[in-house]
């Protein structure tokens, strides 16, 4: 389509290769477009793509209010509208040409080095703005290849953005308000004066391409250089025109600006910019906005703003003279945040020292535009996340899509006019903060500016510069106290170099004639001496006045003009001395002259005295600290008072005949009289006649006003039992109640408002704001004109000053009989104790969701009337079902073992008819385990004609559990000791065949039933063992019986893990006991070998027996089979038996994770 731009430097790369055989796109130079758009932004959009052609050269990114709970759908939206590729970012995204980036539900956008990277939002919603948030990125990571669009929507998103996309070269478009939806977003961003092309969304896409095709042919011709020719003559331009020198700013910067404006306006060359500049005030005013990109913030670089806090602002209110005010100047201060971030700091220092807040804030700009919004103290309420919450609440009022600063904050600020190039500075500054001003101007007027802010600045006091800005050579003027923070302090000491203070005309002669001042010459008192003569006797009457037409000075002879003369010391208002003729004037004179902040005249005002007349002509002048000069010029002669209607007598004349003359014209006059009598006379006759038909009609009327009346007693009689009502009501509601007119005035109220507003019975009529009030703030009014203006009822809460009460404030129209809005009703409900309640509530529930989960109890509800049943998390996992799902009770009884399921369904009908209440105890199929044991209890209730059965449940499995391993270890220890008493009868049998004498007999005995007792231990699971070698284990368990029998013990050292030792104990106690009752152990011509050897798979034990005849082993299982078994399990171990006739063996292969590693 628009091929010029497409081959801009780089933009012909070809692919790079990444690794062996990856092709890597190479990076995207072409322009990218951030898209901000909100509520009606669809349309928007599908009408803008909708013209897009490939290839564009351009790529686009969309950041839309999206809600963060719901799938967008708008990437499919937009893909059957346009040509270009459409994709929901991921994250990680590389820019491409001709495609379209859309942000996704719930996450943020930024670009960083041409990648599109998702964040999360740090904000809560309401307070979230993303589209600034990519504007922001947009305009550090792509400068002037940025562009921002900016469609329908409320609110005033992306205007922030949209300032740092112009003050880093971008180009910033907007959608034509007439033509949006909603026309919010684009009217704040027009409110800036900073956009570049108002355009519908059909004609954006041609409008970007236009723009980019003509900076891209500047570019590839080098244009920078004849632009820079003709910088001078602009300034001068500038000059003329709107007053302002720009020649001191940084030439690069103005010629980056000047390059911009002709690529808006499709100039090719310095020469006819110049020529377009000086025939267009239009565009010269453009050029200046653009040269003062008014980019801030509320307390931008907040850690910076919270040292200044400390290091600076708390020791001004600690070391304050308490008869001086602090004086703070802010330069450069653009739309005001700034200067209300320092006010609010100021204000809450003072407050937690316990002071009042005894500062003159003097913010400044040459901006007059930027100053009247300063000035409004409104903002978008997006702006509202840059002020730290504690400041937010305290000194902030929120309105639907802005907010403004308290009162409180903006009495503490003067805002003016003002030029640090040609004005002279503030003086006896205690705080002097310019941040991010000087990096605008160049070497020279840095250098020129900075001696400026020392005469500025008293001994002590501080300035503040932004982050990337000096004193440069100038430290000894101001040593740094914290140079990250670019906070620097003015030593003792007057200056000691020449000032060149902007403003002075004898500048060069005043540094001339020091020395000869020294030599007798005369001395400044005496030169203010005869300036102030001059004053009083030749020059024209004159006074200084405040913006509200108090006065100041006064200078002159000026009881011509006024009723009684002025003295200097001036306090009363010149509007109400001035006589008439100039007190209409003065007002309207002194309010053109504070808007414009220019001169202005008014030629032939004629002051009416009882004297006479004096023509004058006023001339009002504006001074650099927001007072104004009024002087009043004669313009004519005193005009002395004369009767115009005294005219003295003509002396000639017949006095006869006139009067002959006027007794004829008396008689013509009276014989008319008597003709229009008689006709007259006529007239009455007939109305009398008319008289008496009427006479008839009246009766009848007042027969009609008769009847009426006694409706109106009825109805009087009725009004005056609703008034009684009311009256009562007022009387003895608890509820406080006023009644407002449309002025905002009090009709009525009850008792209790008198408890937050101390209102008399007198005050019915006063406005409501005159009327000191309990509660913070002063929403109410607000909300009050609101609703007379047509609103619907608000409602919020309110608190009280001290914090101790909160309040429900609904605010409704007050309507009349016919409908109409005449007025608003403010109804207060103190719910202090409800919110207390509330929270108590709220408090118990969590303790009791906390027992319930620490309990490991699940809750559940049936619904009879339904069939259908919803679990809780825990009951879901008892019962395997998804919580929060309806469950039909089919699904239920699936869960429960076919045994137990008539006995849930019993229960539950049982319990739906209110029989019973419902129990039960139920096994649950589970996959890894048994059954799992289920108790559960529910209860009926009834909520109108709904019937539900809400229950508990609580997994028992554990203690079923701990009953079957009791029962278990029962059985093992009547196993134990019966075979403990059968091989103690073993031992007994042995030793009668072997032993002839008693005592031998005896003392052996004890031996072995000892030795039998400590293999006995071994297998005792309570035991610690810690670990064992396997040879010292199988020695101690055969001890008792190694005497009866030949015994073979043998293989490598190995150590059995102490966690494995009871179940291999066990294990080989069971196959000992065996042996003695059925084997090797408990014969004659027995024997055992026990061995074992390791392998690959873990360790591999034989217990082999032999015997003259081995027995058949007996069938069936017994409690000792029970145990091996189990201790098998444990141990993860394969036992393998094999018997004949004269060998009984047993393999065991225990695994590695049995042993303990050397």
């Amino acid at each position: 389509m628009h091929q010029d731009f497409l081959n801009a430097p780089g933009a012909e790369a070809s692919e790079i290769l990444d690794g062996p055989g990856q092709v890597v796109p190479p990076p995207f130079t072409g322009p990218v477009v951030g898209i901000g758009a909100s509520a009606g932004g669809l349309e928007a959009l599908r009408e803008m793509l909708a013209r897009a052609r490939a290839p564009t050269g351009m790529a686009f990114v969309i950041v839309q209010h999206l809600d963060p709970n719901h799938e967008s759908m708008l990437a499919q939206l937009l893909d059957r509208h346009t040509e270009l590729a459409v994709h929901q970012c991921e994250g990680g995204e590389r820019l491409a040409g001709d495609r379209v980036y859309i942000i996704p539900p719930g996450r943020g956008l930024v670009i960083q080095n041409g990648v599109l990277e998702l964040t999360h939002f740090v904000q809560p919603r309401g307070l979230r703005r993303p589209i600034d948030d990519f504007f922001l990125s947009l305009a550090v990571d792509q400068q002037a290849n940025a562009a921002c669009v900016i469609l329908s929507g409320t609110g005033a998103d992306g205007t922030t953005g949209l300032r740092a996309v112009k003050e880093h070269g971008g180009v910033c478009v907007v959608q034509q308000p007439d033509t949006a939806r909603y026309d919010g977003m684009p009217l704040s961003a027009v409110g800036t004066g900073l956009v570049d092309f108002v355009q519908p969304p059909g004609e954006i896409v041609d409008c970007l391409t236009a723009f980019f095709r003509r900076r891209g042919t500047d570019a590839a011709g080098a244009e920078a250089g004849p632009v820079a020719d003709h910088i001078d003559d602009l300034c001068r331009v500038l000059r003329a025109t709107v007053g302002h020198d720009f020649a001191g700013y940084k030439r690069t910067t103005l010629v980056r600006r000047v390059e911009r404006r002709m690529h808006v306006l499709g100039l090719d060359s310095g020469r006819a910019y110049l020529a377009r500049v000086r025939a267009d005030k239009a565009e010269c005013e453009a050029l200046f906005r653009d040269l003062l990109i008014n980019v801030t913030r509320f307390f931008r670089d907040a850690e910076l703003f919270e040292l200044l806090r400390e290091r600076a602002i708390e020791p001004l209110l600690r070391g304050r003279d308490p008869d001086e005010d602090i004086r703070v100047w802010i330069p450069g201060c653009s739309s005001g945040e700034e200067a209300y971030s320092i006010a609010m700091l100021f204000a809450d220092a003072a407050r937690s020292l316990g002071q009042v807040p005894a500062v003159q804030i003097f913010a400044t700009d040459i901006d007059e535009r930027m100053l009247q919004i300063a000035r409004e103290a409104s903002y978008p309420a997006a702006a509202l996340a840059d002020i730290p919450a504690p400041l937010r609440e305290r000194y902030v009022i929120p309105h639907a899509e802005r907010f403004t600063i308290a009162a409180e904050i903006r009495d503490l600020i003067r805002f003016s006019s003002h030029s640090l190039v040609k004005d002279p500075p503030f003086s006896r500054v205690d705080l002097l903060s310019c941040r991010n001003l000087l990096i605008y101007f160049d070497e020279r007027l840095q250098q020129s500016v900075v001696p400026l802010f020392h005469y500025a600045v008293r001994p002590g006091g501080y300035l503040f510069l932004g982050p990337s800005e000096s004193v440069s050579r100038f430290e000894h003027l101001f040593p740094a106290i914290d140079p990250h923070a670019r906070l620097f302090e003015r030593p003792p000491g007057s200056p000691q170099y020449p000032i060149d203070l902007p403003g002075s005309a004898r500048r060069g002669e005043a540094r001339r004639g020091g020395r000869e001042e020294r030599r007798g010459e005369p001395s400044i008192a005496d030169e203010t001496v005869a300036v102030r003569r001059v004053i009083e006797r030749y020059a024209p009457p004159s006074m200084v006045l405040n913006e509200d037409g108090g006065i100041i000075a006064a200078y002159g002879r000026l009881s011509r003009y006024f009723d009684f003369p002025v003295t200097r010391t001036g306090g009363t208002s010149a509007i109400t001395l001035a006589r008439p003729g100039l007190r209409d004037v003065i007002g309207p004179l002194l309010r053109q002259t504070r808007d414009a902040r220019k001169r202005v005249v008014v030629k032939t005002v004629e002051i009416r005295s009882e004297y006479g007349l004096q023509p004058v002509e006023l001339i009002c002048d504006p001074l650099p600290d927001g007072s104004m000069l009024l002087v009043l010029r004669d313009i004519g002669a005193f005009q002395p008072a004369s009767d115009l209607d005294l005219v003295e007598m003509d002396a000639g004349g017949d006095h006869v005949e006139a009067l002959e003359e006027e007794l004829l014209r008396t008689r013509y006059k009276l014989r008319s009289a008597v003709e229009e009598l008689e006709t007259t006379n006529e007239e009455l006759k007939s109305s009398n006649e008319e008289m008496m038909s009427m006479n008839e009609e009246l009766q009848s009327t007042n027969e009609e006003l008769s009847t009426v009346n006694d409706e109106l007693k009825t109805k009087v009689e009725q009004l005056t039992v609703a008034n009684a009502d009311l009256r009562n009501f007022f009387e003895s509601t608890d509820l406080a109640v006023i009644v407002l007119d449309r002025e905002l005035k009090v009709r009525s109220f009850t008792t209790s408002a008198t408890t937050i507003f101390p209102l008399q019975p007198g005050d019915r009529g006063r406005p409501l704001a005159d009327v000191a009030s309990r509660l913070a703030g002063q929403d109410y009014l607000h909300d009050a004109q609101e609703v007379c203006a047509g609103g619907s009822v608000i409602q919020r809460r309110v608190a009280t000053r001290d914090g101790d009460r909160t309040l429900s404030l609904r605010v409704l129209p007050y309507r009349l009989q016919n409908g109409s809005v005449d007025g608003a009703t403010l109804v207060l409900t103190d719910i202090t104790d409800a919110l207390s309640l509330e929270r108590q509530l709220a408090a118990e529930r969590e303790r009791l969701e906390l027992a319930v989960k620490a309990g490991g109890i699940g809750v559940w509800e049936y619904s009879p009337d339904a069939g259908t049943v919803l679990v809780d998390s825990t009951a879901g996992t008892m019962f395997g079902l998804a919580p929060g799902v309806a469950h039909t009770t089919a699904a239920l009884t699936a869960c429960v073992i076919p045994e137990d399921r008539p006995g849930l369904e019993a229960a539950l009908a049982k319990a739906a008819h209110g029989l019973d209440e419902f129990e039960a105890r139920l096994r649950i199929r589970a996959a890894e385990h048994g059954p799992r044991h289920i108790r559960s209890y529910g209860r009926l209730t009834r909520s109108g004609d709904r019937k539900r059965i809400v229950g508990v449940c609580i997994d028992v499995s554990p203690e079923y559990a701990l009953a079957e391993t009791r029962d278990l270890m029962l059985r093992e220890m009547n196993h134990r000791v019966k075979n403990l008493f059968a091989i103690i009868g073993g031992m007994i049998s042995a030793g009668a065949r072997t032993h002839r004498e008693i005592g031998v007999f005896a003392s052996d005995m004890r031996d072995r039933i000892s030795a039998l007792g400590r293999a006995h231990s071994l297998a005792d699971p309570s035991d610690g063992q810690g670990m064992s070698d396997l040879a010292g284990l199988i020695g101690a368990t055969l001890r008792p019986y190694r005497d009866h029998v030949p015994t073979v013990i043998e293989g490598p050292l190995v150590a059995i893990h102490w966690r494995h030792v009871s179940s291999l104990a066990m294990i080989l106690h069971e196959w000992a006991t065996n042996s003695v009752k059925y084997g090797a152990l408990g014969s004659d011509d027995g024997s055992l070998s026990v061995t074992w050897d390791r392998d690959a798979a873990g360790l591999v034990l034989v217990w082999c027996e032999r015997m003259a005849r081995v027995a058949e082993p007996r069938p069936g299982r017994g409690f000792g089979s029970l145990l091996v078994e189990m201790s098998l399990r444990q141990l993860e171990a394969n036992v393998e038996r094999r018997h004949d006739a004269s060998e009984y063996r047993i393999t065991l292969t225990l695994p590695d994770a049995a042993l303990t590693r050397s």
